[in-house]
């Protein structure tokens, strides 16, 4: 039997950008302990589905995400 091996967690904060119609309209902040900064950005734009934001009435919506170092 092998040992699966994880890497190890690290904290990350992620900025989820609304924007319409290319005019940015807010910035949510998400901290997301991950074990790349690639699945944080992932794990934080999923999570921006559930924001008040991400409003189907909302023409053009559009959102980016940007991680920085904790």
């Amino acid at each position: 039997m092998r040992a699966l091996s994880t890497a190890p967690l690290q904290l990350f904060t992620v900025d989820v950008t609304f924007s319409s119609g290319g005019e940015r309209f807010a910035v949510e902040t998400y901290t997301i302990p991950a074990s790349t900064w690639f699945m944080a950005e992932q794990q934080a734009l999923q999570m921006s589905l559930a924001s008040p934001y991400d409003n189907c009435r909302i023409p053009d919506l559009t959102r980016t995400a940007a991680f920085r170092p904790s």
